[in-house]
C-alpha cells in the first residue's frame, strides 16, 4: 500500500484504463482493440466493490456519502468542462464553438449525459457530446450513488448481515442482466440498467469479504494469469459494443475478470509502475480523448499529431491529477484493505 491507497486496487485500475485506451486510440488505425470496451465494465465491478466496502465498514447517512463523492469526484470534472472550453477557444483549427463546447459540459455536469448519450445515433464516440462523450459512465455511477447506498443503510439498520444482502445483490445483478439483454445496443451500453449489474456484483463481493474475511490468496498465478489473458485477448480480438457478442461474451469475461483480479489482490497489479497508471485512472479517462478529437482537423501529419495527441493527454492528465484529484482524496487503506485473511481448514481425513 501507499499514499492510502491499496496498490493491487490501482493495478485493476490500470488495466481497465489501458483497455479503454486501446480502444479509443488505436482501433482506428489497426483492426484491433475493439474490445477493449470491456474495460469500462472492469471499472464497474471494481467501483461496485469500492463503494459498497466503504458504505459498510464506515456507516454514514446517505447525505455524507453523497458530499463525500462530490468532493471527490467533481474537482476533477469540472476542470475538464472548464480546460476542454479554453481549449476549444483557443486553438484555431478546434472542430467545435467554444460556445457549444460549454452547452455539452453543462449536461455533463448535470450527470444526465448516460441517458443523453443512449437516445442518439452514432458510433460508440458519441459525437453529440464531443468531446465530454467519455462521461456518460460516470453519470451511470452517480444512479447507483443514489440509489445503492439507501439500499445499504436500510439493509444495516433493519439489521441484516453483510451475507444476506450480498445473496440479495446476486440475485438483483442476475436478473438485471438477463432482462437487460433485450435491451437495445445503445440503451445496453450507455443506460443504466445493464451497468447496475456490474456494480452489484462488485457489491456482493465486497459484501462476502466483510462477512467471510477475506480468504488467503490461492498459491500460484494461474487464477490471476487467466484473468488478465481473458482481458488482453477479448480487448485485442474482440468486437465493441455494436455486437451481441459483447453482451454475450464480453461482459460476463469482464465481470469474472474483475471478480478474479478483486479476489486474488495478486501481486503483479501492485507493481508500482501499474499503480501509478491506476491512480491517474480517473483523470486520464477524463482527458484522453480531447486532445485527439481537438487536433483532428489540424494541418499536419498524422502520425505527428498522434504523438501530440498523446504527449498532451499525459500531460493533462497529470495537471489534473495533482491540482484537481490529490487534495481531495482521502487515505482508504484502512477500509478497503482486508480485515482478515481467512485460510481454508483442511478437511480431516478419513
Amino acid at each position: 500500500m501507499a499514499t492510502g491507497r491499496v496498490d493491487y486496487l490501482d493495478g485493476i485500475r490500470a488495466v481497465a484504463i489501458v483497455a479503454v485506451l486501446a480502444l479509443h486510440w488505436f482501433s482506428w488505425y489497426v483492426p484491433f482493440f475493439h474490445g477493449g470496451v470491456i474495460g469500462v465494465d472492469l471499472f464497474f465491478v471494481l467501483s461496485g466493490f469500492i463503494i459498497t466496502t466503504m458504505l459498510w465498514r464506515t456507516p454514514s447517512d446517505w447525505a455524507p456519502f453523497m458530499r463525500r463523492r462530490l468532493v471527490r469526484l467533481y474537482p476533477a470534472l469540472l476542470g475538464l468542462v472548464a480546460g476542454s472550453v479554453v481549449l476549444y477557444a483557443v486553438v484555431p483549427w478546434a472542430p467545435l464553438d467554444p460556445v457549444d463546447v460549454a452547452r455539452r459540459g453543462v449536461i455533463v455536469l448535470t450527470q444526465l449525459s448516460s441517458p443523453y448519450a443512449a437516445e442518439q445515433e452514432g458510433s460508440l464516440w458519441l459525437p453529440a457530446l464531443q468531446p465530454f462523450g467519455q462521461t456518460w459512465s460516470l453519470a451511470v455511477e452517480w444512479y447507483f450513488y443514489a440509489l445503492w447506498p439507501v439500499a445499504v443503510i436500510a439493509a444495516r439498520r433493519r439489521g441484516w448481515s453483510a451475507r444476506r444482502l450480498a445473496t440479495v445483490s446476486v440475485a438483483v445483478a442476475a436478473v438485471d442482466y438477463a432482462a437487460s439483454l433485450a435491451l437495445g445496443t445503445f440503451w445496453f451500453y450507455f443506460g443504466p440498467t445493464a451497468r447496475c449489474a456490474e456494480l452489484l456484483v462488485g457489491a456482493a463481493l465486497a459484501l462476502w469479504f466483510v462477512d467471510r474475511g477475506r480468504p488467503a490468496p490461492p498459491r500460484g498465478n494461474l487464477p490471476a494469469a487467466l484473468a488478465l489473458a481473458a482481458v488482453a485477448a477479448y480487448s485485442l480480438l474482440g468486437p465493441d459494443g455494436d455486437s451481441p457478442v459483447y453482451r454475450y461474451v464480453g461482459v460476463p469475461v469482464a465481470v469474472a475478470a474483475g471478480v478474479v483480479l478483486i479476489r486474488t489482490g495478486h501481486r503483479l497489479l501492485g507493481h508500482p509502475w501499474l499503480a501509478t497508471v491506476g491512480r491517474h485512472s480517473y483523470s486520464l479517462y477524463l482527458w484522453h480523448v480531447v486532445p485527439f478529437l481537438l487536433l483532428e482537423e489540424a494541418p499536419a501529419p498524422k502520425p505527428l499529431l498522434g504523438l501530440v495527441a498523446v504527449a498532451s493527454a499525459v500531460g493533462l492528465t497529470v495537471l489534473s491529477y495533482r491540482y484537481l484529484e490529490r487534495p481531495f482524496l482521502r487515505p482508504r487503506s484502512d477500509v478497503l484493505g482486508p480485515a482478515r485473511e481467512v485460510t481454508p481448514t483442511p478437511a480431516p481425513r478419513a
